[in-house]
């Protein structure tokens, strides 16, 4: 327990100071000039804090508080709780205060809850309700514990010998910032615990921003809970129109987790006034805490640190594909919904609807999907309103956040609030994995060098760092220099760290073949990936500067034919569809090629062929029985009777020869595909995964030209087939090879015949193509076996 202050420590003369001493409550120059300006009562009010405009010599600032007993304002010091300065009287004339007893103390010496309403000190005086005035306490009269409770209140008791003339038996009080003490109504609640309903309040903090008290709060509470949001009657008190107070109150509303200073910082930086976050405040949603309950600890045992929960994994998310039937707990199958993709919310989702007429056997009646190429991919919601995700990083987008973590709903909460507190990436969540390195890198430094600013899109962040020709390497190396601003490290604005600069003057020479070395692995990863695709664009070509590129272009093995078509002589193998047999191959000894009367993007005779073997053998399959010019123009380059034949599959040997590739060509020379020649006849790749080999016009020999079986798991030279058969012909009246080219002139299916004549020349010995059963074989996954030598 305290002692009061007695009365010889209330009289005026108890805190008399020279006026000289006033210049030890100065505030340094570089101090003042961070206040707000001053009022028309010479006062300055800064968090909480009252300051006065004091002229003496000169006119200094000086931290105040109120003196009851004085009826005025005393300097005082930042660490004192009751000022002990000088008192000061205020000079209408200069608008400033002087040091001196006011003039009339017998009228200022009175309570504040009496005065009246347009004395100019009354607009600094708390008041616990805007429309009621605060009740302060006599503190001679009374004795408190000087241990406050949890929700700030102090017990305060009568003393001894008293009676009701000086007061109650008791209060329950609240200390103002100026630190004297302001009685309230009792709380319906326990003082010395957090309260059942918005435990983040606590009952001081209700009066201090609203000025509400006992029953008020228990009604604010309860309203805030049932609700989420802020009861409309309850309104900010108008000495609490600072951000100071207004940043705390939608900490506690938005993230009562997250450290003030930080927090601060993030609305800080939105630039609004004291009036637009009031009125941002009447909008915002409660922040409610799903973590599990903790379960207490033994008594004497050490308290665990408690563990942040690991990301919600993912659940299986049916495909789009209409032969995908399954159908998860979570979510409903997309044949049975419908959605709108121009109706995507700002934050990326598209909300689908169960169609009508099904129940919930079929999924939920709404879900919500993200957009990723032609895929929609169905997610879990967040549980955050559109207000709390204008504090945790605004201009992050949730589909954004999803497309570089693969995280959602609760996960994307949790991501925004650890990335406010800790400014860089939380240590829980991982980057998806990506197609390239180069694009996984690009989408982060998109995210992370615009924290505080609307993202930029992809080919705005490519435009940016183009000019450097990094490396992925590179790249990983900037992304790790990265300041939580978004800018790097000692750098403002779009400033780069000198070894990019330095890194971009070495690329202008594009002689130095060192430096494509680190491009090189990346290039020829790129080229398979979107030749077998068959679709795409080129991430490396958008991040390159176009002499760098074209130089490495040259170096990864492209060459330009005289039709200016990018080709290579290093693709193993493609797949060709065709009505040919392999005897009719064998006995002429090479395929030839069909000559056509459109010009071709090759240097000699163009031949079609894809580059997928299954794509290839459903060509096969579903080509039976097309004739006459269709199939020409189609599949095969050759003319076919009217009668029907069955289609070949065949593997060419296309080592040293030149391809040219039409992917290749739609992502690094598209250039060349924009000049269409003026007679129109070019014949040009235009399926996916379509190539045309360059054939002079005595074709590929046998050896060159492998029939690949109907299961796609072998594969055998049409010579060596050919062979085979001669050899099973031996001692018998027909030829093996005619019977089955009869069968086959008739239309009927002779596949199983062609698949037993591999087998055998693969027990023969001889040399065939072993294909992985169930996958999916490209041209660049060819393997040839060594060519057998007969002594």
């Amino acid at each position: 327990m305290i002692p009061t202050i007695n009365d010889a420590e209330s009289t005026p003369s108890s805190h008399q100071h020279s006026t000289d001493s006033i210049r030890q409550y100065e505030l340094p120059p570089q101090t003042r000039t961070l206040l707000p300006g001053a009022n028309t009562e010479g006062l300055r009010v800064h968090r909480g804090r009252i300051y006065a405009e004091v002229q003496y010599t000169k006119t200094a600032t000086v931290l105040v508080g109120w003196d009851e007993g004085a009826g005025t304002y005393r300097a005082k010091l930042p660490q004192e709780m009751h000022p002990s300065g000088p008192a000061l009287r205020f000079d209408p004339q200069t608008n400033t205060w002087r040091v001196g007893e006011p003039a009339d103390s017998g009228d200022l010496i009175r309570s504040v809850m009496h005065r009246q309403a347009d004395s100019p000190a009354q607009k600094l005086v708390p008041q616990a309700h805007p429309d009621t005035a605060a009740v302060y306490i006599d503190t001679r009269h009374y004795v408190w514990d000087t241990v406050v409770k949890h929700h700030g209140y102090v017990v305060m008791h009568r003393k001894m010998r008293l009676d009701d003339s000086a007061g109650p038996l008791s209060h329950h009080a609240f200390r103002d910032d100026n630190g004297s003490f302001v009685s309230v109504e009792p709380p319906a609640h326990p003082i010395d615990q957090p309260a059942e309903l918005l435990p983040a309040w606590t009952d001081r903090d209700i009066w201090n921003l609203y000025g509400l008290q006992g029953t008020e709060i228990t009604r604010f509470r309860t309203e805030a809970h049932r609700s989420g949001g802020k009861p409309q009657w309850a309104r900010v008190r108008t000495d609490r129109m600072e951000n100071a107070y207004l940043f705390d109150e939608l900490r506690r509303w938005l993230g009562p987790d997250m450290d003030r200073d930080m927090f601060n910082r993030l609305l800080e930086h939105q630039k609004r006034t004291p009036a637009e976050w009031v009125k941002h405040l009447e909008s915002v949603s409660l922040h409610r805490d799903t973590s599990p309950p903790q379960t207490p600890s033994p008594p004497g045992s050490t308290p665990k640190t408690p563990e942040l929960p690991s990301p919600s994994p993912r659940q299986p998310t049916p495909g789009i594909s209409e032969t995908e039937n399954s159908i998860t707990p979570t979510y409903g199958d997309q044949r049975y919904y419908t959605w709108d993709l121009d109706q995507s919310s700002f934050h990326g989702y598209v909300q689908m609807q169960r169609k009508s007429g099904l129940d919930d056997s079929h999924g939920p009646l709404t879900q919500l999907a993200f957009r990723e190429g032609a895929r929609l991919t169905v997610v879990r919601p967040t549980d955050y309103s559109i207000y709390q995700a204008s504090v945790l990083r605004p201009f992050w987008r949730d589909i954004d956040i999803w497309n570089l973590y693969r995280i959602e709903g609760p996960d994307i909460v949790r991501f925004r609030r650890d990335v406010a507190l800790h400014q860089k990436p939380p240590g829980w969540v991982k980057q998806r994995e990506y197609p390239s390195q180069r694009e996984q890198l690009i989408d982060y430094l998109r995210l992370w060098t615009n924290p505080d600013s609307p993202l930029k899109s992809r080919e705005q962040i490519l435009a940016r760092f183009q000019p450097y020709n990094l490396s992925v390497q590179q790249l990983a190396r900037l992304c790790k220099e990265l300041s939580p601003t978004g800018q790097f490290k000692n750098l403002i604005n779009d400033e780069v760290p000198g070894w990019v600069r330095t890194h971009q003057e070495r690329t202008r020479l594009v002689s130095n073949e060192r430096l494509f070395e680190p491009f090189l692995p990346e290039i020829d990863a790129e080229i398979i990936q979107l030749r077998n695709q068959g679709e795409g664009t080129s991430l490396l070509k958008a991040s390159l500067t176009t002499p760098f590129f074209q130089e490495l272009l040259r170096l990864c093995g492209f060459k330009r034919n005289k039709h200016n078509y990018l080709y290579r002589t290093d693709i193993p193998a493609v797949f060709k569809v065709d009505d040919r047999t392999p005897f009719e191959i064998a006995q002429a000894a090479a395929m030839v090629p069909q000559v056509l009367p459109a010009t071709g993007a090759t240097s000699e005779i163009p031949v079609s062929a894809m580059f997928s073997l299954k794509t290839a053998m459903d060509f096969a399959n579903e080509g039976k029985g097309v004739t006459g010019n269709e199939s020409r123009q189609t599949i095969s380059g050759t003319s076919t009777p009217n009668a029907q034949r069955i289609l070949f599959c065949y593997l060419l040997d296309t080592r040293n020869v030149e391809v040219v590739a039409g992917q290749d060509n739609r992502a690094y020379n598209s250039a060349r595909l924009e000049r269409t020649p003026k007679d129109g006849k070019t014949w040009f790749p235009s399926m996916k995964m379509e190539g045309h080999v360059s054939m002079s016009p005595i074709g590929f020999t046998s050896r060159r030209v492998w029939l690949v079986n109907s299961g796609m798991t072998r594969a055998a030279t049409v010579e060596d087939i050919h062979l085979q058969a001669l050899a099973k012909a031996t001692g018998s009246n027909q030829n093996p090879a005619d019977a089955i080219k009869a069968h086959t002139r008739t239309g009927e299916s002779n596949r199983v015949e062609y698949d037993e004549l591999i087998d055998e020349v693969a027990k023969a010995g001889k040399r065939v193509i072993e294909l992985p059963a169930g996958q999916e074989i490209f041209s660049d996954d060819i393997v040839f076996p060594p060519e057998t030598i007969t002594l």
